[in-house]
């Protein structure tokens, strides 16, 4: 084994051993004092019974002696005569008062001694309960100046490394609710001070005089640096309870001058001491002339007490340091735990490798760590690494051929698959300067790596930790935590790596199935060189061809952007068609798709920039970072010698696994950076898929070689530009634009980038709706005016969430539109004129049926609701534009325009006309859409007249129609689905913070949307009780004249549908509506924002109570069914009873025999 690698130790039982004799050890020398403390307390009691007893002797012999003293004949002439009392002083001799004062100073000096003892023990209580080495020290400081007086009191606590003392003293003054403590930095173990003698020595230091003794030779520095003069020094040492020096404590008194005529003889001069030039031989010599002092300074007791103050300070510090071992170990325990769960659901293997990196910082506290992985079925391996733990820590290269060539300590673990441990990082054998030209601002210094494996033992990649952050080495414990993380990792990254191989076949196969549905649906079809129709025709052909391969290609690959060129050997040229209808082309010799053109090989670079053939100036353009490409060509298909490159197709940039999820997440911090995105190399597993695509679009090119080959012609042809302009990296960022958007989200993210691109104030003020402006009403009704905080006379304040519009009038619904829309400044912004409103809205009243549920009414309340969504939540103005605010209550406001009061399955099921025009799919919501644009489309009632752009009008088209949509019932569960992964950071809007900021939106904002309007539809059960059940009752009046109709034409009625005119059955219907409907979308959404919770709660209110109801109505059909079994009468009713009964009786012996 070499010197620098340690030898690792599984579990460390013999130090958890000692750590608890240790522990016993302390607590016997605990009872042992308190024993001690007691038994002094005992004498003392003792003493002072004894010393009442002769203090009370004198008293009794006093009060004898006066009743029975001798008769003197004057007590006859003068009875009364008044008796003099003589003082102890005349009935005791000296020798009884000796007694009694030697006896009295006895016990005082004892009484000190037990109060001493008693502020001693709590001062070393304080000192055992301290949680904190500085308390500690503070706590023996203060218990110090009780048992021994001196001058100045010094604690050195002896650090981790064993080579300084850090000191403490106490401070000038006590001052309440601070450390009782001041820091006066340390000494090493070696210096010439008392601290380092006792430290070396392991013995105490006691000199009776400093200026007489031969210390101020030796320590004179220390002396020095007194600022009094001192006469006696104690030091002695701290152990802990295995006989381990974890510091000393030392005290100094104060010279204190003698008074006159009591300065003592001239002593003679001592014999001079003679020191060696070095300090260990001068404290061995000073140590040895210790010996011969009579003298003592200090008090015996005193020092028994400082002693016990040095045992209990020790013991409080070895139990602090195992508390604060234990709960590193225990931390990192937690740690591996948290490991083991996290990497247990991690499905990926890159979420693998980020919680590697993450709990390694923990586990080891490095300045740095890096994981290189293995590229699948090679001997190679690659730089992953995140994000450093200091910031000023960047990549410095990528040098690609170091990293091949197995060098330095990483290659070492990866060949050989030991770990390796060096705290001299620079002076091992394997050690490559390279590594450090990695990364800048990084000098090697310590260096731990490990090995992650997988179960057959097989190196899946090298954790590699640099430097640890407070200076420290490496140990033991580090290497062997690493270790038990690699392990745990190595399974579950093995693991991954399977479900990325049968996943990545998956999506092999659905691009499979997606170009074989293309083919057939587009067929082999002859065109004629002369029509315009057949040249449209062919483009788009090519067009949809072109679209298909790009997305499939960039899900298959995981990649942030998948190239697709053709190939025209005649022109020498790579050209590819757009969905609009233009042709792009570039020189066949120009970039890296060029040079898989020409030579047919493959391409995969981890580094573009590194590569000869890459051109850099697209990027320098658009500011994009090419890192990791993977380029091949197509092949003409059914040829199998020497084939010719028909196509060539390039993955750029492969994504991290969660890279969708990072990329889209906003945190709530507008200042906080973005979020930066991980690219990972192509691996040969990529290759292999790669390769495996590329001959499916062979396959497809084969079948649309004519399609291919007349527009390709034919657009030669018309071809006026040059080429020579152009370069790979445009052509492939064009196509990526056009072709990979492909899902409606996708649509609406497009356009939504150009319509809010014309609106320069994308964020706004509210208007105060004291400045809101109504609409003229009719004469003969009440006026209705607003007020502050949105109130309408006549109307009630149409701001509240549990504004009730049931009994409003169309006046009165106008009023109210309003209101809503002009306290968002929508009106005034996108200049529509009050004339129009009043216009619009007058036609919207129009087209709503006098539905029982279907109505104005309804559209209005589904309209406030959006709007309390909106406002109430907060997203009015931190998730959506204006723009699209405005289109979302234009929806709500038109979502059920012209609605018959029946569902869309009653129109499929009666071949209605409807049905018939909109192919059976969510008929009535798009007859809804139909309508509004027909009321949009009158000129006086436009309310998208005057949109800032063309643009803008599409954008708010498209929302349109998105919205209304989303009101079909159909596809409920799969909002209540989406709505569960949806969190805020999917919602967050990404702004500089500048005024007119452009913003960057995510997909899940469209989602979102849908979201509100589809629960703004259903949140009529989510008001007030009173409100809810008039709304249930006019649904359920629907369904029953639903149920009907459909009886009258001889088709199946739903379940829910019949017996409505049951109390019992319209309260299970609108529960179960609740249940299984509303709670799935409403529960959600009040998580995601929880200012709209009201809602929730109002709905969770009204289940109780309609389960209360359902409760009553079954015990009423209960005690209604109990009462008719009980009063059956009539003889006739009793013969039916038996002879059923008789009936039962003879059916059961059949069944026996």
């Amino acid at each position: 084994m070499a010197d620098d690698q340690v030898k690792l130790v599984r579990v460390p039982v013999r130090e958890l051993t000692t750590a608890m004799d240790g522990a016993r050890a302390a607590l016997d020398e605990n009872r042992r004092l308190a024993a001690e403390l007691a038994q002094s307390e005992e004498e003392a009691r003792e003493l002072e019974i004894k010393l009442l007893k002769r203090q009370h002797q004198p008293d009794c012999c006093t009060g004898a002696r006066a009743e029975h003293r001798p008769y003197r004949p004057g007590d006859l002439l003068n009875p009364a005569s008044p008796k003099r009392m003589r003082p102890k002083s005349e009935m005791f001799g000296t020798s009884m008062r000796n007694l009694i004062g030697e006896q009295a100073e006895t016990m005082n000096q004892l009484a000190e001694r037990e109060e001493n003892l008693r502020a001693l023990m709590d001062a070393m209580r304080e000192v055992s309960q301290a949680s904190d080495s500085l308390d500690i020290v503070s706590n023996a400081l203060r218990a110090a100046q009780h048992v021994l007086p001196a001058e100045k009191y010094t604690v050195g606590i002896l650090s981790e490394k064993k080579d300084r003392v850090d000191l403490y003293s106490n401070p000038p003054m006590d001052l309440h609710g601070k450390r009782y403590l001041t820091e006066e930095g340390s000494v090493l173990v070696d210096s010439a001070t008392t601290f380092g003698r006792v430290v070396l020595t392991g013995r105490p230091l006691e000199v009776a005089d400093v200026s007489g003794s031969e210390v101020v030779d030796v320590f004179e520095e220390q002396m020095e640096l007194l600022e009094f003069e001192p006469e006696a020094l104690l030091c002695a040492p701290i152990f802990n309870v295995h006989g381990i020096l974890v510091g000393v404590f030392q005290v100094i008194t104060r010279k204190q001058l003698p008074e006159l005529g009591l300065l003592p003889a001239p002593a003679p001069p001592p014999e001079p001491l003679w020191f060696s030039s070095t300090p260990r031989s001068d404290l061995t010599k000073l140590g040895q002339n210790q010996e011969n002092q009579e003298k003592a300074a200090f008090d015996p007791r005193d020092k028994e007490s400082f002693d016990y103050i040095c045992v209990t300070a020790g013991t409080a510090l070895w139990n602090l340091s195992l508390a604060k071992a234990h709960q590193a170990m225990q931390s990192r325990i937690e740690c591996l735990l948290k490991l083991n769960r996290n990497i247990a659901a991690e499905l990926s293997s890159s979420a693998v490798l980020h919680q590697i990196i993450a709990v390694s910082y923990e586990l080891l506290r490095a300045e740095h760590i890096a994981l290189y992985v293995r590229d699948e079925g090679t001997e190679e391996f690659f730089l992953f690494v995140t994000e450093p733990h200091h910031s000023h820590l960047r990549h410095g290269g990528y040098d690609e051929a170091f990293l091949k060539a197995h060098n330095g300590i990483v290659g070492v673990v990866m060949r050989t698959g030991q770990l390796v441990l060096t705290n001299s990082a620079p002076t091992h054998l394997a050690f490559d300067p390279k590594f450090d030209e990695l990364w800048t601002s990084l000098k090697t210094k310590q260096v731990l790596c490990a090995p992650v494996k997988d179960a057959g033992g097989h190196v899946l990649a090298v954790v590699c930790a640099t430097n640890k952050v407070d200076g420290d080495e490496f140990t033991s414990d580090d290497a062997l935590y690493l270790n038990y993380a690699a392990e745990a990792a190595g399974i579950s990254l093995h693991k991954s790596n399977l479900l990325r191989s049968v996943l990545m076949s998956q999506r092999l196969t659905e691009a499979r199935l997606q170009l074989a549905d293309f083919v057939n649906n587009n067929g082999e079809r002859a065109y004629s060189p002369s029509g315009a129709e057949d040249e449209t025709s062919a483009a788009a052909s090519v067009a949809r061809f072109v679209r298909v391969v790009m997305a499939e290609g960039k899900k298959l690959m995981h990649c942030d952007r998948f190239g697709f060129l053709l190939v025209d050997p005649l022109k020498k040229e790579l050209w590819i068609i757009q969905e609009d209808g233009e042709s792009v082309r570039m020189p066949l010799t120009n970039g890296l798709s060029g040079l898989i053109a020409t030579t047919g090989r493959s391409i995969c670079t981890r580094d573009a920039y590194t590569h000869p053939h890459f051109d850099p100036t697209l990027d320098r353009k658009t500011g994009y970072r090419t890192t990791t490409v993977l380029g091949m060509p197509v092949f003409e298909d059914h040829t199998p010698t020497n084939p010719k490159i028909v196509a060539v197709v390039m993955a750029i940039n492969k994504k991290d696994d969660n890279d969708d999820e990072a990329n889209n997440a906003k945190t709530d911090d507008d200042d906080a950076p973005p979020v930066t995105r991980q690219h990972v190399p192509f691996t040969t597993s990529d290759a292999d898929c790669m390769t495996q695509y590329c001959r499916e679009i062979q396959f497809a090119l084969g079948r649309l070689s004519l399609d291919i080959s007349y527009y390709k012609v034919v657009s030669d042809c018309g071809l006026g530009t040059p080429v020579d302009d152009l370069n790979e990296p445009e052509i492939i960022s064009s196509i990526v634009q056009k072709f990979c958007q492909s899902s409606e989200l996708d649509v609406l993210e497009e356009v939504a980038a150009a319509a809010i691109a014309d609106d320069p104030d994308d964020e706004e003020q509210p208007t105060p709706f004291a400045a809101i402006p109504f609409p003229q009403r009719l004469p003969q009704r009440r006026i209705s005016t607003a007020r502050e905080s949105g109130h309408v006379i006549g109307v009630g304040d149409v701001t509240r969430w549990d504004f009730s519009c049931l009994d409003l009038s169309n006046p009165d619904i106008f009023a109210a539109t309003s209101v809503l829309f002009r306290s968002l400044g929508l009106l005034e912004r996108f200049q529509v004129a009050q004339e129009t409103f009043s216009t619009f809205l007058s036609h919207v009243a129009s087209h709503y049926r006098p539905n029982a549920f279907h109505n104005l009414q309804h559209a209005f309340q589904v309209t406030h609701a959006t709007y309390c969504l909106l406002r109430r939540s907060g997203v009015a103005n931190s998730y959506f534009a204006r723009v699209e605010v405005f289109a979302m209550l234009v929806a709500a406001l038109c979502h059920d325009l012209d609605h018959p009061g029946n569902t869309n399955d009653f129109e499929v099921k009666a071949h209605s006309q409807l049905a018939l025009t909109h192919n059976d799919d969510a008929v009535l919501e798009r007859h809804h859409c139909r309508v509004a644009f027909v009321i949009l489309s009158h000129p006086g009632a436009n309310l998208l007249a005057r949109l800032p752009s063309r643009a803008c009008f599409v954008y708010v088209r498209r929302l349109l129609i998105h919205c209304i949509l989303a009101t079909d019932m159909a596809k409920h569960f799969e909002k209540c689905k989406a709505l569960e992964g949806l969190s805020k950071r999917h919602l967050l809007v990404n702004s500089d913070g500048g005024r007119g900021a452009r913003r960057s939106r995510s997909k899940h904002r469209f989602v979102f949307m849908a979201i509100i309007i589809h629960a703004a539809d259903l949140s009529g059960q989510a008001l007030p009780y009173t409100q809810a059940v008039r709304w249930g009752m006019r649904v359920l009046s629907e369904f029953q004249q639903q149920a009907k109709n459909e009886a009258e034409m001889h088709v199946p009625v739903e379940s829910f549908m019949t017996n409505l005119h049951h109390a019992k059955t319209r309260v299970t219907v609108q529960l179960n509506f609740i249940n299984y409907v509303l709670r799935p979308i409403w529960l959600p959404l009040a998580t995601l924002c929880p200012a709209i919770r009201v809602y929730a709660d109002s709905l969770e209110s009204n289940r109780e109570r309609y389960k209360a109801e359902l409760d009553k109505l079954q015990r009423e059909a209960e005690e209604i069914e109990e009462l008719a079994r009980v009063y059956v009468r009539g003889n006739s009713s009793r013969s039916l009873v038996e002879h059923s009964s008789s009936t039962r009786r003879l059916s059961s012996l059949s069944q026996k025999n």
